[in-house]
Order: structure tokens, then C-alpha cells, then sequence
């Protein structure tokens, strides 16, 4: 029966098992919910299921039209194209059914005044209620992209803990190019992006970090908003706090007039009264830190403990570079 299979009726019937499965497809993946909580990308993973489900159609279809005869193809025609109009018409209803609530929302909801000082947040990215009432917080440490390895860091929206990586679809992403010198440049960038440390040159780049999932690290992307998104953990290099500051150049006391260099990590020890300009940290011990002491040349003049950290926030400042 290969020779029917090109037959005018059963073309008819290959377009028509594409358009059902393809609306089959499309219910499937409403039933199971397959773009919530993916923001933008909900939509275009909706789309997928459809697209998948109409090229297995084809494939049904084609295998049919091969082993079947011609009163079969002609009344399957007719079942799908009932199974067409009633998704069509299903469809059609929910988008008027939508419509509808929407112009009574726009009729019934009052006009605000908008305030001046209100910024509008891009939709593609997870802002997230807890990190704006902690916004102030040290967080749990600073998240750095791997460069060297990929030319492109995926940021996340809102995440689904229950799916695995491979299941969550990326909102929005920078590019990285190498410059002639060698270093890494920005090629593309969102224009929320204000990261808490960005210096290339020196290949630097550092998110803080404000939560951990198993695939996940929800990061600080814009400092001034205090805007967060997800980026994948192996995408770069998460350093929690004790040993991010063990990396770094040296550090410095917020407020040198109230804040001592102790003889022991207590809080009745003895203080040292060495002169020094700055501290390098070698060893963090809970709320305590044991510092290199040293002169604006650099030149150990002594050691002792400080408290680097307390009510969940830094009681430093850092220098990664001097």
C-alpha cells in the first residue's frame, strides 16, 4: 500500500495528525504544568511540548497511511478533523474567557497614583521578598563566573526545586569576549547588571551570595536594587565567606575608633596597641579572625584577633587588590 501513501487523502491526513497532536501536545503540557514558575520561558516550553507532539503525530501518521486502507484514512480524517474543531474551539473559549477578565480587572481596579520614586522591576528576573527584607545582610559569601571555561553566564528566574538543571530554561545571560591583551571583556550585559565587584582587567568579577539549592546559587546581579537571580553552581566558583577573605589582599576595620585588635579571640581579652595601616587575615575562627598587622609599606608590625562578622553583617571592609 505504499503507492496510497501520497494519495491526496492521506497528505489530508499527515497535515491533519500534525494539527492534532500538536494541540494534544499543547494540553499535555497544560495538565502537567510544564511552564510554571519559568517565567518568560514558560510560553516557548509550552510551545516545545507542542512542537514534539506534532512530529510524533507525523510519524503516526506516515505508518498508518503505509499499513492501512482507504476507508480507514478516509474516516480517521474525519475523526481528527472533529478533534481539530473541538480544540479550536476549547482554545478559543479560554482566550475570550481571559480577554473578558482582564477588561473587568482594567474596569473594576481603580486608578493609582504612581509614586515618584517607584522603579519598575524587569519581569525576566526573580526579585525575591526575602533577600528585600535583608537587604543589608553580609549574605554567604561571593560567587565568581568561570571565564576561562565558557563565553556565557545563564541567570535563572524563579526556580522549581522538585525539577532537576536541564529542566529550567535561563531568563537572561552575559557574554564575555577576550580582549588583545588577553584579559575578558563584557560583550553583552542586561541593563539592571551591577555586580559587587566587576574589574576585568584584572579578571575580577564577584556576586554576593544570598541562598544555596543543590544546582543553584541565588546571587545579588544588581547592588543598588538589591535584585537577585539564579545562576547555575557550576558556572563558576562559590567562596563562602572565611575563605573568600582568606583570598584576599587585606582587610580594614569599618570604624577604627570603636573597633579593637584583640590578644585572643574574646571579648574581654587584651588589645594590642601596635600601630598599623592595614590587616591581613590568616585564619578565621567562627566570629574571629587572626590578622597579619601591617605598616603602609606592607611591613608586619604585629598579630592579633578581630571580629570580622556579627548580627549578619561584615564589620570589615576588603581589598582584593592593595
Amino acid at each position: 500500500m505504499a503507492h496510497q501513501m501520497v494519495k491526496p487523502y492521506s497528505l489530508l491526513f499527515y497535515l491533519l495528525g500534525i494539527i492534532a497532536s500538536f494541540f494534544i501536545g499543547l494540553t499535555y503540557a497544560g495538565i502537567t504544568d510544564a511552564g510554571k514558575n519559568q517565567g518568560l520561558a514558560g510560553g516557548a516550553i509550552v510551545l516545545g511540548y507542542g512542537v514534539i507532539a506534532a512530529g510524533i503525530g507525523l510519524i503516526i501518521a506516515l505508518f498508518v497511511a503505509y499499513k492501512a486502507n482507504r476507508k480507514i484514512i478516509f474516516r480517521l480524517n474525519i475523526i481528527l478533523a472533529l478533534c481539530i474543531a473541538g480544540f479550536y474551539a476549547y482554545y478559543h473559549i479560554k482566550f475570550l474567557e481571559k480577554q473578558k477578565e482582564q477588561d473587568k480587572q482594567n474596569i473594576e481596579q481603580p486608578k493609582k497614583e504612581t509614586a515618584p520614586s517607584t522603579v519598575a522591576e524587569p519581569t525576566a528576573m526573580l526579585f525575591n521578598s526575602e533577600s528585600k527584607m535583608q537587604e543589608s545582610s553580609m549574605g554567604l559569601g561571593m560567587f565568581s563566573p568561570n571565564m576561562f571555561n565558557s563565553e556565557t553566564l545563564y541567570f535563572y528566574g524563579n526556580l522549581n526545586l522538585e525539577k532537576s538543571l536541564i529542566e529550567h530554561v535561563p531568563t537572561d545571560s552575559i557574554t564575555f569576549k577576550k580582549s588583545e591583551y588577553g584579559s575578558f571583556d563584557i560583550a553583552t550585559a542586561p541593563p539592571w547588571f551591577v555586580p559587587d565587584h566587576l574589574k576585568l582587567d584584572y579578571d575580577i568579577l564577584y556576586f554576593k551570595v544570598v541562598s544555596v539549592t543543590k544546582d543553584f546559587l541565588e546571587v545579588v546581579v544588581n547592588t543598588s536594587s538589591h535584585q537577585t537571580a539564579f545562576v547555575y553552581k557550576g558556572s563558576g566558583v562559590l567562596k563562602f565567606w572565611p575563605e573568600f577573605l582568606l583570598s584576599i589582599n587585606s582587610v580594614e576595620f569599618i570604624n577604627k575608633d570603636s573597633q579593637k585588635v584583640y590578644v585572643k579571640p574574646l571579648d574581654h581579652a587584651g588589645t594590642v596597641n601596635t600601630s598599623y595601616g592595614f590587616m591581613k587575615p590568616l585564619r578565621v575562627q567562627q566570629n574571629w579572625m587572626y590578622v597579619l598587622l601591617l605598616n603602609d609599606g606592607f611591613e608586619v608590625t604585629g598579630k592579633g584577633w578581630i571580629k570580622w562578622q556579627g548580627n549578619n553583617q561584615l564589620l570589615i571592609t576588603y581589598n582584593l587588590l592593595s
